[in-house]
């Protein structure tokens, strides 16, 4: 028999800010530069771009007149004020061994890396990486146990969590160990193996993408 879990899924949002710059100096990564009648204004801009926009910096130029330049920035390059960092290196060692920590909590078997989720997990976050989504399905209509299975996974029962947004893998397994459906994966009776990936695009709304599954193989096939 086949058990699939697909809980919901996590997402968050990024933070849209403000800087200051000196009158005359155009910050790095700026995309794009307009007149607004207040720093407000500049912020809502920001907002309703928000799959590029990173921050938006606003300079008065002449405090006589309510009128202030507004820099929206897309954070892409070195010394922006708005620079978006490369994720922590994820370590599926550590990673397992966090988990098999928390499992051992509540007397639960410990789990091991198994390359094939490994390579399952990858080839889904990368999809959402590429496409900027989250979601179990990826852009092919593929599930979760159909990527497994592609990878010569032949199970008895998978799980799968996803998420967005978190730069390392602390972030991420906090997350899901507060989230009812995702913390039911983690604490799974029925699975011995894990396989874990993240995937970074900068280009994105979320940027940092995370695919994982949990699984034990069918017994034929052990």
């Amino acid at each position: 028999m086949r058990i699939l879990a697909v809980p919901i899924i996590l997402a968050l949002t990024p933070q849209i800010g403000t800087a200051e710059s000196p009158y005359g100096e155009t910050p790095i990564s700026t995309y794009r530069t307009i007149d607004v009648s207040t720093a407000d204004a500049c912020k809502a801009l920001c907002r309703d771009d928000s799959e590029v926009c990173r921050g938006s910096v606003t300079v008065q130029p002449d405090i006589t007149r309510e009128i202030y330049r507004c820099f929206l920035n897309d954070g892409l390059s070195e010394g922006s004020p708005f620079e978006i960092k490369p994720p922590e290196p994820l370590d599926p060692d550590l990673a397992v061994e966090a988990l098999n920590l928390y499992r051992a909590q509540y007397g639960l078997n410990p789990v091991k890396l198994n390359e094939k989720l490994n390579l399952a997990s990858e080839r889904h976050a990368k999809d959402m990486a590429e496409h900027g989504m989250i979601s179990h399905t990826g852009t092919d209509g593929s599930t979760h146990s159909d990527r497994a299975q592609e990878k010569g996974y032949v199970f008895s029962v998978v799980a799968e969590n996803v998420a967005s947004g978190q730069n390392s893998w602390d972030k991420v397994f906090e997350a899901w160990q507060k989230s009812p459906g995702h913390n039911e994966n983690l604490l799974r009776s029925d699975v011995s193996d894990f396989g874990i990936s993240l995937i970074y695009n900068r280009r994105t709304e979320y940027r940092y993408y995370w695919a994982m599954l949990l699984a034990s193989p069918y017994s034929e096939f052990e």
